[in-house]
């Protein structure tokens, strides 16, 4: 039997949610930022009603998820609707069209796309060698070449392409995106583990930009008062040190 998150038949209901931006929306994860920041961080964006849910047996409800990982996505509508996605980029990607961030037509929406696949790929290689290195020695030399070869060259080449754009802060036009919140969670993740000074208004002028313009947003300040991101915010540090 098709997992229910996949089923057919609520086709219908999937695409009337879909058009609305009234629902309520609960992301599952655990009690860190992790892969759900870059959700969370849209919600909060977009000034949405969200609560952050943290399983409390996750080996007896890992079994439950369609592809055994989290975070997954409930959103409920107005009139008790409820729809549900898993995986964090189609996530990510399902929100931003809701609330637009995926650019005014095709031709923004694919740069977009190409700018955010960028930043994935640079956050995943951070985390696949960094984390896998077991020895202070050995992250040593893996942060030695990750900054060398892998970031150096991600902020060269969007730093290329956001001073194009006019330095202000986004990769099309003048408005907020999907790779604008990409980018900033891969600067937290950099300025995190190879220190604050790596990322700077006067090193990387047009990223710090990008970073500025997302963090300095009304809803996402105000999301950053709250018990709950400041529960999310200690468990990051306890367990990955940022």
């Amino acid at each position: 039997m098709v997992h229910a998150f996949f089923n057919p038949a609520q086709t219908a209901t999937f695409n009337e949610i879909a058009a609305r931006k009234d629902s309520t929306f609960e992301v599952y994860y655990f009690g860190i930022h992790g892969l759900a920041h870059n959700v969370r961080t849209i919600l909060a964006l977009s000034g949405a009603n969200f609560t952050s849910f943290v399983p409390e047996d996750w080996a007896s409800e890992k079994p439950k998820k369609p592809f055994g990982v989290i975070p997954t996505l409930k959103e409920t509508s107005v009139d008790g609707k409820v729809i549900e996605i898993a995986e964090c980029d189609a996530i990510a990607r399902y929100l931003s069209r809701k609330f637009g961030y995926l650019g005014t037509n095709i031709f923004e929406e694919t740069v977009i796309d190409q700018f955010v696949s960028s930043s994935r790929s640079v956050q995943s290689v951070i985390f696949t060698k960094y984390f896998g290195a077991k020895t202070p020695e050995a992250k040593a030399e893996v942060m030695t070449k990750l900054m060398a070869d892998t970031i150096e060259p991600w902020v060269r080449y969007h730093e290329q392409h956001l001073a194009d754009n006019g330095s202000n802060g986004h990769y099309v036009a003048a408005t907020l995106s999907l790779a604008d919140v990409i980018t900033a969670g891969v600067i937290n993740v950099v300025n995190g583990l190879w220190g604050a000074d790596s990322i700077t208004e006067e090193k990387t002028p047009a990223l710090w930009k990008v970073y500025a313009n997302v963090v300095s947003t009304p809803s996402y300040i105000a999301w950053t008062q709250t018990e709950s991101f400041k529960t999310l915010a200690a468990g990051n540090v306890k367990l990955l040190g940022f």
